[in-house]
């Protein structure tokens, strides 16, 4: 899990195109073998419309060992007409290079609303300033399910993250999205993503978020919100 458990915590609880590459809704280590995981939230892109347009989120994961991660997640249009029931299932896994940094890759299973498999690589690094962790992810999205025929996406995730007493872990996330058809054109959009990690007890942990537009033609138009209840087995 988040906070709790591994040592590097952190992201966004939204539905956002920095983070829609990876079967974990988080920015988080491969935690120590054996572990075992679940996540369930809801995310919507506009606050007002929740009810008609929000995406629910199942995932699980599994350390095989110290250094290699697996997981799953499906988003289900259950309150979201335009999706069907079972909209997505992106499966992958993480390989940890050393303490602060992991390799990345995802599958997006041609199921659903996805006609066409995906194919996601990435690269996770934690860093310190001080009493601030900083956490960094760059993925890079292949293949039509993701890119839909056009260029490469290009994601970056950016978050700085602070400890607030015993029970609150604040994150700030910068997400930019792009692709290499256009890199600052039609495809750039700049999202920030305050969220909140609430621990519950040793094992539990529910985050809550929104995402702002910032910049470019891509950003979000809305107020995107979010929770996830995320707890380990």
């Amino acid at each position: 899990m988040r906070r709790v458990i591994v040592t590097a915590l952190a992201v966004v609880a939204l539905a956002t195109s920095a983070m829609a590459q990876s079967y974990d809704l988080f920015y988080v280590m491969p935690g120590q073998a054996g572990f075992k995981g679940i996540q369930a939230g809801i995310a919507a892109g506009d606050v007002g419309s929740i009810a008609d347009v929000g995406v629910v989120n199942l995932g699980g994961k599994y350390s095989i060992s110290d250094m290699i991660e697996v997981g799953a997640l499906a988003e289900l249009g259950l309150l979201n007409d335009n999706l069907s029931t079972l909209s997505t299932i992106t499966v992958g896994a993480k390989y940890s290079l050393r303490e602060t940094c992991a390799a990345t890759v995802g599958l997006l299973v041609p199921t659903g609303d996805a006609d066409d498999p995906g194919l996601s690589l990435g690269f996770m690094h934690t860093q310190y300033m001080g009493d601030m962790m900083i956490n960094n992810w760059l993925q890079v999205g292949l293949l039509d399910g993701y890119t839909g025929g056009v260029g490469v996406n290009i994601s970056l995730l950016v978050e700085p993250t602070l400890t607030f007493g015993d029970k609150i872990t604040g994150y700030l996330d910068v997400l930019v999205a792009t692709n290499t058809d256009d890199i600052a054109g039609d495809f750039l959009g700049i999202n920030l993503g305050p969220n909140v990690d609430i621990m519950i007890n040793d094992s539990a942990v529910v985050n809550v978020g929104v995402v702002v537009g910032v910049a470019g033609d891509a950003k979000a138009d809305d107020l995107g919100i979010g929770a996830t209840f995320i707890t380990r087995l």
